[in-house]
Protein backbone atom coordinates (compact mmCIF):
# COMPACT_ATOMS: atom_id res chain seq x y z
CA UNK A 1 0.00 0.00 0.00
CA UNK A 2 1.32 3.37 -1.11
CA UNK A 3 1.67 5.98 1.68
CA UNK A 4 1.11 9.78 0.79
CA UNK A 5 1.67 12.81 2.95
CA UNK A 6 -0.98 15.27 2.83
CA UNK A 7 -0.58 18.91 3.55
CA UNK A 8 -1.85 22.09 4.19
CA UNK A 9 -0.84 25.62 5.14
CA UNK A 10 -1.00 28.82 5.41
CA UNK A 11 0.68 31.85 6.76
CA UNK A 12 -0.39 34.79 8.77
CA UNK A 13 1.74 38.15 8.62
CA UNK A 14 2.53 40.38 11.95
CA UNK A 15 -0.51 42.78 12.14
CA UNK A 16 0.33 46.21 10.25
CA UNK A 17 2.80 44.44 7.91
CA UNK A 18 2.18 43.42 3.99
CA UNK A 19 4.10 40.83 3.50
CA UNK A 20 4.89 38.14 6.23
CA UNK A 21 8.48 37.29 7.52
CA UNK A 22 8.18 33.20 7.22
CA UNK A 23 8.09 31.66 3.90
CA UNK A 24 6.70 27.92 3.18
CA UNK A 25 8.16 26.00 0.59
CA UNK A 26 6.71 22.67 -0.49
CA UNK A 27 7.61 20.21 -2.71
CA UNK A 28 8.44 16.70 -4.35
CA UNK A 29 10.53 14.23 -6.11
CA UNK A 30 9.18 11.22 -7.80
CA UNK A 31 9.74 9.56 -4.64
CA UNK A 32 9.60 11.93 -1.85
CA UNK A 33 7.67 14.90 -0.03
CA UNK A 34 9.87 18.08 1.41
CA UNK A 35 8.33 20.56 3.09
CA UNK A 36 10.57 23.82 4.59
CA UNK A 37 8.89 26.50 7.02
CA UNK A 38 11.81 29.60 6.96
CA UNK A 39 11.51 32.25 9.33
CA UNK A 40 13.10 35.58 8.67
CA UNK A 41 14.71 37.74 11.30
CA UNK A 42 12.02 40.38 11.99
CA UNK A 43 9.29 40.88 9.76
CA UNK A 44 8.09 43.03 7.06
CA UNK A 45 10.11 43.04 3.28
CA UNK A 46 13.11 42.69 4.73
CA UNK A 47 12.54 39.37 7.05
CA UNK A 48 10.37 38.00 4.22
CA UNK A 49 13.35 38.32 1.47
CA UNK A 50 15.56 36.39 3.87
CA UNK A 51 13.26 33.52 4.46
CA UNK A 52 12.22 33.00 1.09
CA UNK A 53 15.96 32.71 -0.04
CA UNK A 54 16.07 30.35 3.10
CA UNK A 55 13.32 28.12 2.28
CA UNK A 56 13.85 28.23 -1.44
CA UNK A 57 18.03 27.07 -0.77
CA UNK A 58 17.24 24.72 1.82
CA UNK A 59 14.27 23.03 -0.19
CA UNK A 60 16.31 22.69 -3.70
CA UNK A 61 19.11 21.50 -1.92
CA UNK A 62 17.44 19.13 -0.02
CA UNK A 63 15.46 17.90 -2.67
CA UNK A 64 18.35 17.33 -5.06
CA UNK A 65 20.12 14.59 -2.18
CA UNK A 66 22.46 17.38 -0.59
CA UNK A 67 23.75 16.60 2.90
CA UNK A 68 22.59 18.76 5.89
CA UNK A 69 26.16 20.11 6.36
CA UNK A 70 26.29 21.38 2.35
CA UNK A 71 23.23 23.25 3.14
CA UNK A 72 24.33 24.78 6.54
CA UNK A 73 27.70 25.53 4.84
CA UNK A 74 25.54 27.67 1.51
CA UNK A 75 23.00 29.44 3.88
CA UNK A 76 25.97 30.44 6.16
CA UNK A 77 27.89 31.92 3.11
CA UNK A 78 24.50 33.65 1.42
CA UNK A 79 22.64 34.82 4.66
CA UNK A 80 25.32 35.10 7.50
CA UNK A 81 24.23 35.74 11.20
CA UNK A 82 23.29 39.50 12.04
CA UNK A 83 26.55 41.16 14.04
CA UNK A 84 24.67 43.01 15.92
CA UNK A 85 22.27 40.41 17.81
CA UNK A 86 24.28 37.12 16.73
CA UNK A 87 21.33 35.36 15.53
CA UNK A 88 20.51 34.17 12.12
CA UNK A 89 18.78 36.17 9.69
CA UNK A 90 16.73 33.51 9.29
CA UNK A 91 15.97 30.23 10.78
CA UNK A 92 14.39 26.99 9.26
CA UNK A 93 12.75 23.52 9.52
CA UNK A 94 12.92 20.79 7.14
CA UNK A 95 11.11 17.07 6.67
CA UNK A 96 11.59 15.13 3.82
CA UNK A 97 9.12 11.95 4.04
CA UNK A 98 10.54 9.22 1.52
CA UNK A 99 8.26 7.27 -0.09
CA UNK A 100 5.43 8.45 2.21
CA UNK A 101 7.04 6.41 5.13
CA UNK A 102 11.00 7.26 5.96
CA UNK A 103 10.73 11.00 7.29
CA UNK A 104 14.00 13.06 8.27
CA UNK A 105 13.94 15.84 9.77
CA UNK A 106 16.26 19.08 10.15
CA UNK A 107 15.76 21.62 12.82
CA UNK A 108 17.91 25.08 12.86
CA UNK A 109 16.72 27.31 15.94
CA UNK A 110 12.90 26.74 15.12
CA UNK A 111 10.29 25.12 17.23
CA UNK A 112 10.98 21.32 17.06
CA UNK A 113 8.14 19.18 14.59
CA UNK A 114 5.39 17.68 16.50
CA UNK A 115 4.10 14.69 15.91
CA UNK A 116 0.77 12.99 16.98
CA UNK A 117 0.23 9.12 16.63
CA UNK A 118 -2.64 7.35 17.66
CA UNK A 119 -3.97 10.59 19.37
CA UNK A 120 -0.88 11.24 21.22
CA UNK A 121 2.16 12.93 21.05
CA UNK A 122 5.17 11.11 19.72
CA UNK A 123 8.25 11.83 21.25
CA UNK A 124 11.03 12.14 18.58
CA UNK A 125 14.80 11.53 19.32
CA UNK A 126 16.69 14.26 17.95
CA UNK A 127 20.69 14.33 17.99
CA UNK A 128 22.03 17.65 18.03
CA UNK A 129 25.41 18.87 16.20
CA UNK A 130 27.05 21.73 15.72
CA UNK A 131 27.69 22.49 11.88
CA UNK A 132 29.61 25.57 10.70
CA UNK A 133 29.20 27.20 14.17
CA UNK A 134 25.42 26.75 14.49
CA UNK A 135 23.58 24.16 16.44
CA UNK A 136 20.92 21.52 14.05
CA UNK A 137 18.71 18.90 15.31
CA UNK A 138 18.11 16.14 13.14
CA UNK A 139 16.33 13.24 13.54
CA UNK A 140 14.88 10.11 11.42
CA UNK A 141 11.54 7.78 12.37
CA UNK A 142 9.19 5.74 9.87
CA UNK A 143 5.77 7.29 9.22
CA UNK A 144 2.68 5.30 9.81
CA UNK A 145 -0.49 5.65 8.04
CA UNK A 146 -2.54 8.18 10.72
CA UNK A 147 0.38 9.95 11.75
CA UNK A 148 -0.22 13.97 12.01
CA UNK A 149 2.59 16.46 11.95
CA UNK A 150 2.68 19.77 12.55
CA UNK A 151 5.82 22.54 11.97
CA UNK A 152 5.35 25.99 13.17
CA UNK A 153 7.27 29.12 13.54
CA UNK A 154 7.78 30.80 16.82
CA UNK A 155 5.02 33.28 15.81
CA UNK A 156 2.62 30.37 17.15
CA UNK A 157 4.51 30.55 20.25
CA UNK A 158 4.10 33.97 21.09
CA UNK A 159 0.13 33.81 20.51
CA UNK A 160 -1.83 35.13 23.52
CA UNK A 161 1.16 36.19 25.64
CA UNK A 162 0.27 38.61 28.30
CA UNK A 163 -3.16 37.50 27.96
CA UNK A 164 -4.63 33.94 27.85
CA UNK A 165 -1.47 32.60 28.23
CA UNK A 166 1.31 34.63 30.47
CA UNK A 167 4.44 33.62 28.18
CA UNK A 168 2.38 32.78 24.83
CA UNK A 169 0.51 29.09 24.01
CA UNK A 170 3.51 27.33 23.66
CA UNK A 171 5.08 24.29 22.05
CA UNK A 172 3.46 22.30 24.63
CA UNK A 173 0.14 23.39 24.84
CA UNK A 174 0.07 23.39 20.68
CA UNK A 175 1.06 20.11 20.94
CA UNK A 176 -1.74 19.50 23.30
CA UNK A 177 -4.08 21.14 20.39
CA UNK A 178 -3.20 19.18 17.59
CA UNK A 179 -3.50 15.93 19.85
CA UNK A 180 -7.32 16.91 20.49
CA UNK A 181 -7.87 17.70 16.73
CA UNK A 182 -5.90 14.73 15.77
CA UNK A 183 -8.62 12.80 17.66
CA UNK A 184 -11.48 13.94 15.11
CA UNK A 185 -9.79 12.30 12.48
CA UNK A 186 -9.64 15.50 10.81
CA UNK A 187 -7.91 15.73 7.25
CA UNK A 188 -4.87 17.92 6.72
CA UNK A 189 -6.64 21.22 5.81
CA UNK A 190 -9.20 21.17 8.76
CA UNK A 191 -5.78 20.77 11.29
CA UNK A 192 -4.48 24.03 9.18
CA UNK A 193 -7.72 26.01 9.87
CA UNK A 194 -8.17 24.82 13.50
CA UNK A 195 -4.40 26.15 14.13
CA UNK A 196 -5.04 29.19 12.46
CA UNK A 197 -8.11 29.99 13.86
CA UNK A 198 -6.74 29.74 17.58
CA UNK A 199 -3.73 31.27 16.59
CA UNK A 200 -5.54 34.49 15.47
CA UNK A 201 -8.09 34.16 18.46
CA UNK A 202 -5.24 34.18 20.86
CA UNK A 203 -3.89 37.39 18.89
CA UNK A 204 -7.36 39.13 18.95
CA UNK A 205 -7.21 38.81 15.52
CA UNK A 206 -3.95 40.72 15.48
CA UNK A 207 -0.75 39.03 15.01
CA UNK A 208 1.93 40.14 17.40
CA UNK A 209 4.62 38.30 15.27
CA UNK A 210 4.63 36.55 11.75
CA UNK A 211 2.95 33.28 12.49
CA UNK A 212 2.92 29.63 10.10
CA UNK A 213 2.20 26.92 10.21
CA UNK A 214 2.10 23.37 7.75
CA UNK A 215 -0.21 20.90 8.74
CA UNK A 216 0.39 17.07 7.24
CA UNK A 217 -1.16 13.97 8.00
CA UNK A 218 -0.42 10.31 6.20
CA UNK A 219 -2.95 8.80 4.68
CA UNK A 220 -3.13 5.59 2.31
CA UNK A 221 -3.06 6.81 -1.74
CA UNK A 222 -6.34 7.33 -3.46
CA UNK A 223 -6.29 5.89 -6.84
CA UNK A 224 -8.24 7.18 -10.09
CA UNK A 225 -8.71 5.68 -13.39
CA UNK A 226 -10.57 7.80 -16.79
CA UNK A 227 -11.24 6.88 -20.13
CA UNK A 228 -11.91 9.32 -21.91
CA UNK A 229 -12.60 8.72 -26.45
CA UNK A 230 -12.51 5.55 -28.13
CA UNK A 231 -9.35 3.98 -29.58
CA UNK A 232 -8.18 4.86 -33.32
CA UNK A 233 -8.79 0.84 -33.95
CA UNK A 234 -12.70 -0.45 -33.12
CA UNK A 235 -10.47 -3.71 -32.40
CA UNK A 236 -8.97 -2.22 -29.51
CA UNK A 237 -12.49 -1.26 -27.59
CA UNK A 238 -12.71 -4.01 -25.45
CA UNK A 239 -9.00 -3.42 -24.34
CA UNK A 240 -9.27 0.32 -23.41
CA UNK A 241 -12.20 -0.71 -21.55
CA UNK A 242 -10.91 -3.82 -19.53
CA UNK A 243 -8.38 -1.19 -18.75
CA UNK A 244 -10.58 0.91 -17.45
CA UNK A 245 -12.21 -1.85 -15.43
CA UNK A 246 -9.45 -3.28 -13.98
CA UNK A 247 -7.80 0.44 -13.26
CA UNK A 248 -7.04 1.46 -9.21
CA UNK A 249 -9.68 3.28 -7.61
CA UNK A 250 -12.35 5.53 -8.97
CA UNK A 251 -13.37 4.64 -12.54
CA UNK A 252 -14.68 7.35 -14.38
CA UNK A 253 -15.66 7.74 -18.77
CA UNK A 254 -15.70 11.12 -20.27
CA UNK A 255 -17.35 10.92 -23.40
CA UNK A 256 -20.81 10.27 -25.00
CA UNK A 257 -19.49 8.15 -27.35
CA UNK A 258 -16.74 6.40 -25.25
CA UNK A 259 -19.46 5.59 -22.51
CA UNK A 260 -21.76 4.31 -25.29
CA UNK A 261 -18.71 1.79 -26.49
CA UNK A 262 -17.91 0.65 -22.44
CA UNK A 263 -21.92 0.05 -22.27
CA UNK A 264 -21.34 -1.90 -25.47
CA UNK A 265 -18.46 -3.98 -24.40
CA UNK A 266 -19.68 -4.71 -20.65
CA UNK A 267 -23.09 -5.41 -21.81
CA UNK A 268 -24.73 -3.13 -19.50
CA UNK A 269 -27.44 -0.73 -19.36
CA UNK A 270 -26.24 3.39 -20.24
CA UNK A 271 -29.09 5.36 -18.31
CA UNK A 272 -28.74 8.80 -18.76
CA UNK A 273 -29.64 11.59 -15.90
CA UNK A 274 -30.70 14.16 -18.13
CA UNK A 275 -31.46 16.44 -15.48
CA UNK A 276 -29.64 17.15 -11.99
CA UNK A 277 -30.54 15.40 -8.48
CA UNK A 278 -31.35 18.91 -7.31
CA UNK A 279 -33.66 19.47 -10.14
CA UNK A 280 -35.50 16.83 -8.47
CA UNK A 281 -36.18 18.20 -5.39
CA UNK A 282 -37.71 21.78 -6.60
CA UNK A 283 -34.02 23.57 -6.72
CA UNK A 284 -34.44 24.68 -10.05
CA UNK A 285 -33.31 23.64 -13.49
CA UNK A 286 -29.92 22.27 -14.63
CA UNK A 287 -27.50 24.87 -15.19
CA UNK A 288 -26.81 25.93 -18.74
CA UNK A 289 -24.28 24.20 -21.18
CA UNK A 290 -23.77 22.20 -18.32
CA UNK A 291 -23.45 18.37 -19.65
CA UNK A 292 -25.99 15.79 -17.77
CA UNK A 293 -24.36 12.65 -16.01
CA UNK A 294 -24.84 9.18 -17.19
CA UNK A 295 -24.76 6.04 -14.98
CA UNK A 296 -23.16 2.61 -15.82
CA UNK A 297 -22.59 -0.11 -13.40
CA UNK A 298 -19.47 -0.34 -11.75
CA UNK A 299 -18.44 3.58 -12.91
CA UNK A 300 -18.50 5.83 -10.37
CA UNK A 301 -18.83 8.79 -12.90
CA UNK A 302 -20.15 8.61 -16.80
CA UNK A 303 -19.99 12.48 -18.29
CA UNK A 304 -20.37 13.53 -21.70
CA UNK A 305 -16.51 14.69 -23.29
CA UNK A 306 -15.35 17.98 -24.85
CA UNK A 307 -17.78 20.41 -22.95
CA UNK A 308 -17.04 18.39 -19.60
CA UNK A 309 -13.05 18.68 -19.80
CA UNK A 310 -12.97 21.81 -21.06
CA UNK A 311 -15.36 23.19 -17.68
CA UNK A 312 -13.46 20.53 -15.23
CA UNK A 313 -9.68 22.31 -16.74
CA UNK A 314 -11.09 25.71 -16.04
CA UNK A 315 -12.08 24.32 -12.54
CA UNK A 316 -8.33 23.09 -11.86
CA UNK A 317 -6.87 26.21 -13.09
CA UNK A 318 -9.15 28.40 -9.86
CA UNK A 319 -9.13 25.35 -7.24
CA UNK A 320 -6.19 23.90 -4.74
CA UNK A 321 -8.47 21.10 -3.43
CA UNK A 322 -11.90 20.07 -3.43
CA UNK A 323 -12.50 22.40 -0.62
CA UNK A 324 -12.03 25.42 -3.38
CA UNK A 325 -14.74 23.57 -5.75
CA UNK A 326 -18.64 24.86 -6.27
CA UNK A 327 -21.28 23.27 -4.07
CA UNK A 328 -22.36 21.83 -7.35
CA UNK A 329 -23.52 17.98 -8.42
CA UNK A 330 -22.44 18.65 -12.30
CA UNK A 331 -20.66 16.86 -14.00
CA UNK A 332 -17.51 18.96 -14.11
CA UNK A 333 -17.72 19.64 -10.70
CA UNK A 334 -17.64 16.11 -10.21
CA UNK A 335 -14.81 14.96 -11.99
CA UNK A 336 -12.83 17.89 -10.85
CA UNK A 337 -13.23 16.38 -7.32
CA UNK A 338 -12.57 12.83 -8.08
CA UNK A 339 -9.30 14.29 -10.42
CA UNK A 340 -8.46 16.20 -7.18
CA UNK A 341 -8.88 13.50 -4.32
CA UNK A 342 -6.92 10.98 -6.41
CA UNK A 343 -2.68 10.84 -5.35
CA UNK A 344 -2.30 8.32 -8.70
CA UNK A 345 -4.27 9.11 -11.61
CA UNK A 346 -4.19 6.85 -14.77
CA UNK A 347 -5.40 8.20 -17.94
CA UNK A 348 -6.92 6.27 -20.93
CA UNK A 349 -7.11 8.12 -23.83
CA UNK A 350 -8.66 6.89 -27.16
CA UNK A 351 -6.92 8.19 -30.11
CA UNK A 352 -10.40 8.09 -32.51
CA UNK A 353 -11.28 11.64 -34.30
CA UNK A 354 -14.57 12.93 -33.94
CA UNK A 355 -15.80 13.41 -37.32
CA UNK A 356 -18.36 16.05 -36.21
CA UNK A 357 -15.99 17.93 -34.53
CA UNK A 358 -14.47 20.17 -36.99
CA UNK A 359 -11.20 21.28 -34.98
CA UNK A 360 -10.62 17.34 -34.87
CA UNK A 361 -10.52 17.13 -38.59
CA UNK A 362 -8.35 20.15 -39.11
CA UNK A 363 -6.00 19.83 -36.52
CA UNK A 364 -5.92 15.88 -38.00
CA UNK A 365 -6.03 14.95 -33.78
CA UNK A 366 -8.95 15.22 -31.12
CA UNK A 367 -9.43 17.85 -29.51
CA UNK A 368 -9.66 16.45 -26.02
CA UNK A 369 -6.15 16.06 -26.17
CA UNK A 370 -5.59 19.95 -25.63
CA UNK A 371 -7.92 19.96 -22.55
CA UNK A 372 -6.00 16.42 -21.37
CA UNK A 373 -2.67 18.00 -21.68
CA UNK A 374 -4.15 21.64 -19.80
CA UNK A 375 -5.63 19.24 -17.14
CA UNK A 376 -2.52 16.91 -16.32
CA UNK A 377 -0.41 20.02 -16.23
CA UNK A 378 -2.40 21.20 -13.23
CA UNK A 379 -2.39 18.01 -11.81
CA UNK A 380 0.91 17.38 -11.99
CA UNK A 381 1.59 21.22 -10.38
CA UNK A 382 -0.18 19.49 -7.14
CA UNK A 383 2.62 16.93 -6.96
CA UNK A 384 -0.20 14.29 -8.05
CA UNK A 385 1.26 11.22 -10.17
CA UNK A 386 -0.10 11.03 -13.25
CA UNK A 387 -0.08 8.51 -15.58
CA UNK A 388 -0.90 8.25 -19.44
CA UNK A 389 -1.97 5.38 -22.34
CA UNK A 390 -2.62 6.71 -25.63
CA UNK A 391 -5.01 4.15 -27.34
Amino acid sequence: MRQVVEYASRTLSKAGEELCGDTVDIGSTPTSFIAVLSDGLGSGVKANILSTLTAQIASTMFKEGAHVEDVIETLASTLPECQVRKLAYATFAMIKVVRGREAYVVEYDSPPLIVVRGNKLLPIEARERTINGRKVREAEFDLQVGDYMVIVSDGYEHAGVGKLYRLGWGWQNIAVSVERWAGTNCDAYELIHALTTTCLKLYDGKPGDDASAIAMRVRPAVAATILTGPPANKEDDARAVTKLMEGRGLKAICGGTTAQMAARVLGRELKVEWVRPSQRHGEGPRKQGTPPVARLEGVDLVTEGILTLGKTAELLEKAESTRDLPHDSDAATQLARILLSADDIHLIVGMALNPNQVADVIRGQPMRHMYIRQIVRDLKRRQKRVTEEYI
